[in-house]
């Protein structure tokens, strides 16, 4: 996941937080003045790694704009202090394209586990797996379920559409288990971030739960009414709270897409901090529960 955009070489991190300053000064005083007053909500964090060492790792030579590494500490600490409850960290096993030859991104279930071990009430771990490998990324999935603790499934596309033949393995396993799929669908996804792709799945699997990370830029309208559609089909739109479109993000939070959005700050690509002016833009307390909480521990299984 590359973090400089464009030609002047402004970092993901930097783009985020311009954007998000100028959505948070939109806000006329009487609205960011409610904003303040609203009583405090529990927040899960669906996508939040933490910038210790092993994880920064997967990321070295990637640009700038990235926290410094800390200990596991630091990051509960911070989390502490941009009010988040609770993180979602996925396991990251993935085989991506860089200039034209694969590579191998991974991060081991069995590191994420020890986190979690570390810090049971705070972080949850998603089982992070590579659909290529086939019937070795089920037993992973068993194994990372039955044995780690993990809540959930983390993929990421090796080269083919979210409906391909070979991932829908990884996606009945899920539905036998009765964990989420947790498939991401952003940045830099081409024609990979698909929508109608995420619909087939839907409509062959009603009984599957099925989150799409990163999703719903630049094709906002498509992902939002997918949602609509699709009562197994969640979106968490991190890296894309502030960004243009975002505005649509906000009014089906608020309304109709209350029941089917999750937060996630992308952290530590964006500021975990960014949960502060995600609730400024929520107008209506019960849905901002439902998308900072609710929805997620539900998908999750630990409600």
């Amino acid at each position: 996941m590359g973090n400089r955009i464009g030609a002047g070489g402004v970092n993901r991190r930097e783009l985020i937080g311009m954007a998000a300053a100028t959505a948070i000064g939109g806000l006329v005083p009487a609205a960011a003045s409610a904003a303040r007053s609203k009583p405090a909500v529990r927040v899960l964090d669906f996508r939040a790694r933490p910038n210790t060492h092993e994880y920064l790792a997967l990321f070295a030579g990637d640009g700038g704009g990235m926290p410094k590494p800390e200990p596991l500490a630091g990051f509960i600490a911070a989390l502490d202090s941009a009010g988040v409850d609770q993180a979602v960290f996925p396991g990251r096993q993935s085989t991506i394209m860089i200039e034209g030859r694969r590579a191998e991104v991974t991060l081991s279930n069995d590191y994420v586990a020890g986190c979690i071990k570390a810090y049971p009430d705070r972080l949850i771990g998603l089982v992070g797996v590579d659909p290529a490998k086939r019937l070795a990324a089920l037993r992973e999935i068993d194994r990372g379920i039955a044995l780690l603790g993990m809540k959930g499934v983390s993929i990421d596309l090796p080269g083919v559409q979210a409906d391909d033949r070979m991932m829908y393995p990884i996606y009945y396993k899920c539905m036998e288990l009765g964990v989420p799929v947790v498939i991401t669908q952003g940045p830099r996804m081409g024609n990979l971030s698909n929508p109608r792709a995420i619909s087939t799945i839907a409509e062959d699997m009603p009984d599957l739960k099925i989150v799409c990370s990163h999703a719903i830029y630049p094709q906002v309208d498509e992902w939002i009414a997918l949602a609509f559609r699709g009562r197994n089909i969640f979106i968490e739109a991190s890296m894309y709270h502030f960004m243009p479109g975002a505005e649509a993000i906000f009014a089906a939070a608020n309304g109709p897409l209350q029941d089917k959005i999750i937060y996630g700050s992308a952290f530590p690509f964006a500021p975990l901090a960014d949960v502060a002016l995600f609730k400024a833009r929520m107008r209506d307390a019960k849905a901002l529960d439902k998308v900072l909480y609710r929805n997620a521990a539900g998908v999750l299984g630990i409600v």
